[in-house]
């Protein structure tokens, strides 16, 4: 599985002050607790690491904001903005096993082994026959 994510938020993904990523769509079940490689979108344009998700936590966006402990955070405000101040599909998903490429792998390095890639707004599976899979892997 392959997610977008914005820059900034990946950084604090991997520096350890982002425990969850919040989305307006939840992951299936059989999804959790597998590789999921994050692409950083807007500044980096590649290929940064993997985390997995633990659980997914769903609710009204205070309840989730409490739950998560986000609405003690400077930043819980973008959540708010983003989802809505009383959004009921508000989707917190607990990510744990970060690991950080030693080099990133960017989408014309990508375009090289497969011309057709498509990148998602939110979340897509890779095919392991896809060379694009293999490249990942190896960056792992």
């Amino acid at each position: 599985m392959v997610m977008s994510i914005m820059s900034y938020y990946a950084r604090q993904i991997f520096d350890g002050t982002k425990g969850f990523e919040f989305r307006k769509s939840p992951l299936k079940e059989g999804d959790l607790n597998k590789e999921i490689y994050i692409y950083s979108a807007k500044d980096d344009k590649a290929f940064v690491g993997t985390f997995k998700v633990s659980e997914v936590l769903c609710g009204n966006t205070k309840e989730i904001l409490k739950q998560t402990g986000y609405d003690k955070r400077d930043d819980g405000w973008e959540i708010v903005k983003y989802f809505g101040e009383n959004n009921s599909k508000c989707y917190a998903l607990k990510i744990y096993d970060v690991k950080k490429f030693s080099k990133p792998v960017t989408l014309a390095e990508l375009r090289k082994v497969n011309a057709n890639i498509r990148l998602p707004q939110y979340f897509a599976y890779i095919n392991e026959s896809d060379p694009v899979y293999a490249k990942l892997c190896s960056a792992n």
